[in-house]
């Protein structure tokens, strides 16, 4: 009980980095230049899982299947062993050894399938002089993916969140998204410095702080 009355504290006080880090995120994104002549496709690329998800078919296996290998995956990390290892289409688990907040957490800020979309892309293209458009597009496509099928798994009582409180989860888990898409942009687009987007969070997230105290002791 102590540790979730300390989390939501740290949930409440973490607000104005997350505020920070939204406005360096977008200021960085209006910035990629590589995006100006395939904006579109991008969007496309969004859109087109949106109505997907909503419409025709949401692929629940699949986000399963991501979310418990990147549970496996962020465990072997930490050093830790994977004991067993189940996901179908009504849900999954993974048993491990070793257990910390960021093995719990990391699913719903690790977009595995851009990553693998990336990575793919990049194996090809240092063979072969293709199209990135189609890349473009299915970048947009599995973010949309994994942003709007981890806001539809949040909505329930997911062990992992509860066990960290929804505040403290909802606000590591979205700044954390915004970190990690921008490192994945950072790779993908040369004009997205991640050096310059984690000076602008700094600056943002402190001016806040600032401007907090002020507020309530000045």
């Amino acid at each position: 009980m102590l540790k979730l009355v300390i989390k939501f504290i740290i949930g409440i006080l973490s607000i104005p980095i997350a505020i920070g880090t939204t406005v360096a995120f977008y200021d960085n994104l209006i910035l990629i230049k590589e995006l100006v002549g395939n904006l579109n496709l991008f969007l496309w690329g969004i859109a087109s899982y949106v109505v997907l998800h909503l419409l025709l078919y949401k692929p629940t296996y699949l986000y399963v299947l991501g979310h418990e290998a990147v549970h496996a995956g962020t465990a072997w990390l930490f050093g830790g062993k994977v004991k067993s290892f189940k996901a179908t289409k009504d849900g999954g688990a993974v048993a491990t050894d070793k257990t910390n907040v960021v093995i719990e957490l990391s699913p719903y800020f690790v977009p595995i399938y851009t990553i693998l979309i990336a990575v793919i892309y990049f194996v090809v293209a240092s063979s072969y002089n293709i199209n990135s458009s189609t890349f473009v597009f299915l970048i947009g496509f599995t973010l949309a993916f994994h942003i709007v099928s981890t806001i539809e798994v949040m909505k329930i009582r997911q062990p992992d969140i509860v066990k960290s409180g929804y505040l403290f989860s909802i606000i590591f888990v979205y700044v954390l998204n915004l970190i990690v898409i921008s490192l994945i942009f950072s790779m993908l687009f040369p004009s997205f410095g991640a050096k310059n987007f984690f000076l602008d969070a700094w600056t943002g997230s402190k001016h806040m702080y600032v401007a907090i105290v002020k507020q309530l002791f000045f």
